[in-house]
């Protein structure tokens, strides 16, 4: 059942139940904003439980049906457990004296690139929007815009140099025109990029003075806020 129909879902599923028996229930399209309450109109309709959910766009993106998270996005709360479990599935760590160097705000493009590769291994950006809880409170698509934003920053960072990448204070007018170009990107993207790195290395540093003092931690989760 596509997760986005809402309430249609029941009359849809109702219409397949005449033509064939149902067991069971697969609710896909919930990669984005929807939150498939549509879902619960299928299972009334049918009496069929749901099994798995779609969450992306390829063949592996179907994870169990888990009760808990499902009425927890209904409701539009945070997924903190699934987030922690993606973590360390993705096997997300950072040596300390990294950390400690971020914190400090001392924060490259090369982090960055690192820190965006990092994510990539928890998949689709709107899933981990969902176990932070903010997908509903994001503007429709913007998950989808960030995906593609990270994508071309990746791109981006790597028809830099090496000194750039450690050093983006080099990167001036001509080297940003040499970088969009070789990057098959323009002039405002690049800006875009250096202008996000800006941004998250106040926002490292700005965490940082928040954790001075703290200890401890959950293994693999150093760095998130409140961890």
């Amino acid at each position: 059942i596509d997760g986005t129909l809402g309430q249609q879902a029941g009359i849809q599923a109702g219409a397949f139940q005449k033509a064939t028996e149902i067991g069971s229930i697969i609710v896909t399209k919930l990669d984005g904003s929807a939150k498939g309450d549509g879902a619960l109109s299928a299972v009334a309709a049918t009496k069929a439980p749901i099994k798995f959910i779609g969450v992306g766009e390829g063949m592996d993106a179907i994870e169990p049906f888990n009760p808990t998270k499902f009425a927890g996005r209904l409701l539009g709360m945070s997924d903190i457990r699934g987030l922690i479990d993606k973590v360390r599935e993705a096997e997300i760590e950072v040596e300390d004296d990294a950390m400690k160097r971020i914190m400090k705000g001392q924060f490259s493009l090369r982090d960055m690139m690192a820190q965006l590769k990092q994510l990539k291994k928890m998949g689709p950006i709107g899933k981990v929007m969902e176990m932070l809880g903010l997908q509903y409170k994001l503007p429709e698509g913007m998950a989808e815009v960030q995906e593609e934003n990270m994508k071309k920053w990746e791109v981006i960072m790597n028809s830099m140099t090496k000194e750039e990448l450690d050093e983006p204070k080099l990167i001036k007018a001509s080297r940003i025109k040499r970088i969009a170009k070789g990057s098959g990107t323009s002039l405002k993207d690049v800006r875009d990029l250096l202008k996000q790195h800006e941004q998250m290395k106040k926002m490292m540093k700005q965490m940082g003075k928040q954790r001075r003092g703290r200890k401890g931690g959950i293994p693999g989760l150093q760095g998130l806020p409140g961890m």
